[in-house]
């Protein structure tokens, strides 16, 4: 048990204070008046109360000739010590209390002596000890005429409050001389007095808790010595804003212009012609792509090189399009593979998976991704975000391509295809380019969501007993078509709207079906193989959300081994000539019939030299794996397709940022990205480490989250990569907060 006790030692007049951090401490005062030095106990009272509480309170003390003083109360709370200077007690004085839990005496006539004058102002060194906040709703108090949008670093702000103050010599003591006597006679403060409602005892505690007191005075130690102190604790805000700004140096360029102009040191008044003045700083800052400093400083990206292979991230917000992110798209880039297959169909080029709305838009502002080139589109579910921008899509690309070529072919869950139709057609757009649709056939809901009351929606279960054995739970058939009378796919098959080649649409569509015993099911979650040609397959799980959800996996085949020219090439240089005289016109493709010889296979040249394939060819490579999950609350049961994927493309939409998210915690966070059917940076990485995937992405983000390239915004997505990276044990070059327009090529293995 922890107590508040007050003593004054006879000897040196030193009062020792311990107190608590309890909110009741206001019933002392029925107890203590029944004490002989009862004012003097009740101003004591008052100090251990606000000490820790405010930055800084004054009370007032009358002459008294005392012993001992004691005074305690039980409690359950931790107990802090504050000790108070020598004071003399021949005349009134006040009791200071400063947020470095240091209390002082103050002569109430207005003479201080020079201990009370020194520990009154409080240093450089006592404001590390207070907020950001707190620092900067002083700097709103001043009313300063100059921005100061470019104080960051708590240091920064401090050393500006100091410079403010020696120029304008503002003095506050009068903030300080409110006093308890007035509040016992009934005064009524003046506009001076800005603490008598804090120190009024007839008001609730949890209303003069609210209150706050001003910054007291600012002096600089330095000034009376030259001594260089050390600086305080950074603020783990300052600690991450460091990071950046190491990583990305176009940002320091850019904070001293900014400071440059906000000190007044410039006479250009428009930002934007002072940055161009430096074109690297405002590339730096309005880039995209190539030129955007996350795709040339992140260290995801610094270390890669150009591959044949892919990522692009047109959209990486969720919800709704902002100024700083369009909603979910993404582009794989296929660029080993030819345009067109024998029999004419479009077999490479550019995969798009998903397409929000602005979609269209987001593809003109980038040359990553041409509409002409693209020739398959897939979409997880049915969710504005993920697929209004797909009408739009199909009007810019009938712009610039051939009525006459290969149909685009376009992939998603049942009920894609009458929608689109009944859009087009509704739209009267014959401008669209000839496609069809493949449908996702009986797509269940994961077994977590249950139908709701009136039977028209789903909603996540979180009763605890059933919480435990949600990873047990075998997937069923809850959700497909028929189950609700009034949904979209229920309703779908019975409109009579026929595919007509007027608006784009031609025969060939599939229905693809789910398969319940493939290999790779997990918790009898059925498998969807959508497209096989060849080099590449494409295969879907289902995902846990409000709605029937899909993920994709996109497999690369396995590579056939390099040959070692160097082993090879001196060979048929020898035979060179032999070579040709025996039918061979260009002997030098010998050397790619060698390469594709089967295992165990040999070659032997004219002049005898036998040459085995296992020791020319080396052994083959694994193909690339990339993984794009859909809105989910759980991915599990995509898990055994996504096995040791190359890139896993989860989705994170909420995040619990300690210091930012008030009124909440990672906990309710967590709740309620669950229940939405949504998921955290941490169970991104959760994931991610469970597949033992080699590179995360993190995208699908609230639009709290801004996606440009300011030093705030920056820092904020620096915190979420951090929360994946220790969920994931993945190094910090492995993941990534999506920006859109991000480039990430994907090397061979």
């Amino acid at each position: 048990m922890s107590c508040i006790h007050v003593t004054q030692n006879k000897s040196n007049n030193a009062v020792k204070i311990k107190t608590c951090r309890k909110r009741d401490n206001y019933f002392f005062y029925e107890r203590i008046t029944q004490q002989k030095n009862m004012f003097l106990c009740l101003c004591i009272t008052l100090v251990a109360d606000y000490m820790l509480r405010i930055p800084r309170v004054a009370v007032s003390v009358n002459a008294f000739t005392i012993d001992t003083i004691g005074v305690s109360r039980h409690c359950s709370s931790s107990t802090a010590e504050c000790c108070v200077g020598k004071f003399s007690m021949s005349s009134p004085s006040s009791f200071i209390v400063s947020k470095k839990n240091r209390i002082v005496m103050k002569d109430m006539s207005g003479a201080t002596t020079t201990e009370a004058n020194n520990s009154q102002s409080i240093s450089k060194e006592d404001l590390k000890f207070f907020t950001v906040k707190q620092l900067k709703e002083k700097i709103k108090e001043m009313n300063l005429p100059i921005k100061t949008s470019h104080l960051k670093l708590k240091g920064d702000i401090i050393d500006f409050l100091f410079e403010q103050y020696s120029k304008n010599l503002v003095n506050h003591d009068n903030d300080e001389n409110h006093t308890i006597e007035s509040l016992v006679s009934g005064h009524k403060p003046n506009a001076v007095e800005t603490e008598a409602a804090v120190m009024n005892v007839d008001k609730p505690v949890e209303q003069q808790r609210r209150r706050r007191t001003p910054l007291p005075p600012l002096t600089d130690n330095n000034a009376n010595n030259n001594i260089a102190k050390p600086k305080g604790p950074s603020s783990p805000k300052d600690i991450i804003f460091e990071q950046v700004l190491k990583l990305y140096p176009p940002l320091n360029e850019i904070q001293s212009v900014i400071k440059a102009k906000e000190a007044g040191e410039n006479s250009v008044d428009d930002l934007e012609t002072m940055l161009s003045l430096n074109p690297n700083v405002l590339k730096g800052l309005t880039g995209l792509g190539d030129m955007d400093t996350r795709q040339r400083y992140h260290p995801m990206l610094t270390n890669l090189t150009s591959s044949d292979l892919d990522i692009v991230t047109a959209g990486t917000a969720s919800c709704v399009p902002g100024v700083t992110r369009g909603v979910s798209c993404t582009a794989l880039r296929l660029q080993w593979r030819r345009s067109k297959s024998k029999d004419g169909a479009t077999t490479g080029g550019i995969w798009i998976f998903d397409c929000g709305e602005s979609t269209q838009l987001q593809i003109q502002r980038t040359g990553s991704i041409r509409p002409g080139k693209i020739s398959k589109i897939f979409i997880t579910h049915a969710h504005g975000d993920h697929s209004f921008g797909l009408p739009g899509l199909l009007c810019i690309m009938g712009q610039d391509r051939d009525r006459d070529g290969p149909p685009l072919e376009i992939y998603g869950p049942e009920g894609l295809r009458m929608w689109l139709r009944t859009s087009i057609r509704y739209s009267v757009s014959r401008i669209v380019p000839p496609y069809r649709v493949h449908e996702l056939m009986d797509i269940p809901m994961a077994p977590e969501w249950k139908q709701g009351r009136y039977g028209n929606r789903y909603l996540h279960e979180l009763d605890p007993r059933s919480r435990g054995n949600k990873r047990k739970s075998q997937w069923g058939t809850q959700g497909l078509a028929g189950e609700d009378p009034a949904s979209w796919i229920s309703r779908a098959p019975m409109l009579n709207i026929e595919a007509s080649p007027q608006f784009g649409e031609i025969e060939g569509g599939r229905d693809i079906y789910p398969i319940y015993n493939h290999p790779k099911c997990v918790d009898g979650a059925p498998i969807w193989e959508v497209e096989d040609e060849g080099d590449v397959k494409v295969f879907a799980a289902p995902m846990s959300h409000g709605v029937p959800c899909v993920g994709y996996v996109v497999d690369e085949e396995n590579k056939p081994g390099r040959l070692r020219n160097d082993l090879v090439e001196p060979i048929v240089t020898r035979n060179f000539k032999a070579l040709k005289e025996s039918g061979m016109r260009a002997p030098m493709k010998v050397m790619a019939v060698i390469k594709d010889l089967p295992v165990g296979g040999s070659y032997t040249f004219p002049d005898g030299t036998t040459i085995y394939q296992k020791d020319v060819v080396e052994p083959a490579r694994d193909g690339r794996k990339i993984v794009i999950c859909g809105d989910t609350a759980d991915s599990r049961a995509i898990g055994g397709l996504a096995m040791g994927a190359d890139v896993l493309i989860h989705e994170a939409t909420n995040a619990f940022l300690n210091g930012i998210d008030k009124d909440t915690s990672r906990k309710m966070v967590l709740k309620d990205a669950t229940i939405h059917g949504h998921s955290t940076p941490g169970m991104a990485g959760y994931f991610a480490k469970k597949i033992g995937a080699k590179r995360l992405i993190l995208n699908h983000f609230s639009s709290r989250y801004k996606g440009d390239q300011s030093l705030e915004s920056i820092s904020i997505m620096t915190r979420i990569e951090q929360e994946a990276i220790q969920a994931s044990g993945l190094e910090e070059d492995k993941v990534a907060a999506a920006w859109d327009f991000m480039v990430l090529p994907v090397p061979q293995n």
